[in-house]
Order: structure tokens, then sequence, then C-alpha cells
């Protein structure tokens, strides 16, 4: 029994499930990345728990609940609720306010008490501010893949390649516009972000996260802190 880790933590998101073993809050973990919920079985049956947020296919949720009580192993779907750990919800009907930013700002917490704002960058963009303990509400907007297959989907004379690039400069052809278009709106949500709290307070922290956070390469500062996964961060604090 002491072999097994406390919880496995699960990140059902829009495009993949992350996942990580865990023992406690405070783990440095690595993050995982598999398809199916299958390809959990293996991982089920080495921890105490398993801890969940999904804001993708919820036949995902029952499948890997199947799974668990398979192995006896003790599952919870994470959902968001008015508070937490002291952290006032912003929004009236809490329960529309998806689980995944829930987390994220649960799992910035822990490493700062000044305003935060919580940026998730991926299929969608979400940012939330938090003074306090008190959630203030937040941005969602396109994120850059999203961003990039509209316009190329909804305009007939733009047209695009591959390319992904993470330094911002000005692009000569079309192709390259649409890209260096798509990663400065990218880079515009974490400057509004920063104005929005440097107008407002002395001091304060920006975490970003996300699997498009690849896509930013910004100047130094102390106040930006990127994460590989606040969502599972998030979830260590149910353990």
């Amino acid at each position: 029994m002491s072999d097994l880790f406390k919880a496995l933590v699960v990140d059902m998101g829009n495009s993949r499930i992350k996942f990580a073993l865990v023992n406690d809050a405070n783990s440095v973990f690595a993050v995982e990345v598999c398809n199916q919920v299958n390809d959990l079985a293996s991982y089920v049956n080495r921890a105490l728990c398993v801890l969940v947020s999904n804001v993708g296919d919820t036949s995902n949720v029952s499948e890997l609940e199947t799974l668990s009580a398979a192995q006896n192993i003790p599952f919870r779907a994470i959902q968001t609720q008015k508070q937490t750990f002291g952290i006032n919800c912003a929004y009236e009907q809490f329960e529309n306010l998806g689980v995944d930013r829930w987390l994220a700002l649960l799992g910035a917490r822990i490493q700062t008490d000044l305003p935060i704002a919580v940026l998730d960058l991926g299929t969608a963009n979400t940012c939330d501010l938090v003074v306090d303990n008190q959630h203030l509400g937040g941005w969602i907007a396109p994120g850059y893949s999203l961003m990039k297959e509209s316009l190329l989907n909804n305009t007939q004379q733009v047209f695009g390649d591959d390319n992904n690039p993470t330094d911002l400069t000005i692009g000569e052809n079309t192709q390259d516009c649409v890209s260096y278009g798509c990663l400065a709106s990218q880079m515009g949500f974490v400057a509004m972000a920063e104005q929005y709290l440097s107008s407002r307070y002395q001091d304060y922290r920006i975490f970003i996260t996300g699997g498009a956070q690849k896509t930013l390469t910004l100047n130094k500062n102390n106040k930006i802190i990127f994460h590989s996964n606040l969502v599972l961060q998030g979830l260590t604090r149910f353990i």
C-alpha cells in the first residue's frame, strides 16, 4: 500500500486527456497525455483515489468511473461550487463556470495570495481574476488554433499553412500574416490581463497554463509564471 500514490488526477479537456499521479497539493508532478480512457487503466490501480475534471465528452467520465469501480478505487468528478477552500465564485449561476477554469484558479492560489490572473490557453483562451478570496470573473476567447481555423474557413481569399510561430513579427505573405495575426491576438490576451491588474494593484501575478502556452515567447517578466497544468494542480487540493 505504501507504494501507491494518493491520487490519480485527470484533466479531460476538449481535445486530449492529461493526467498525473500525485501525493499532495505541493507535489511536483509530470503531466502525461493520452487519447482514450482505457489508456488510464494501468494508472488507476496505482492510486488510492481518482479525481477528475471534465469539460469534454461526458461519456469519458462514466467510462473512467466504471474503470475505477472495477478496481475498487474511489472516484470523484469535481464540480464548480459557489465557494471552495474559501474562494468565492463571481458567477451568480456558479455551475455555468467551467470546472477547468475553477480548478486552475484553485491551483494558482496555492502559490500566492497576491491578486492573480489565471490564463488557460488551449482550444479556447480563458482568463480568470482573483483578488483576496474573491473570483472577480474573466474572459473567454478563441484559442490560437480555433482563431486560425475560423479565419481560414470563413473567408474566401485568405489562406494559411501549418506554421505556428512563437516569435511575433510582420508577415510578408498571406499565410504568414494569418499565423502572426493569430499570435498577436494570443499575446494581446496576456497583455490585457496584465494591463488590467497593473492599473489596479501594485503587485500581482499572472499564471499561464494550457497546451497553447508553448506558442508564446514573452519578454522576461517575474510577474508572469508558466505552469504545465493548473487544472491538475487544482485537483490535488481535493486529496
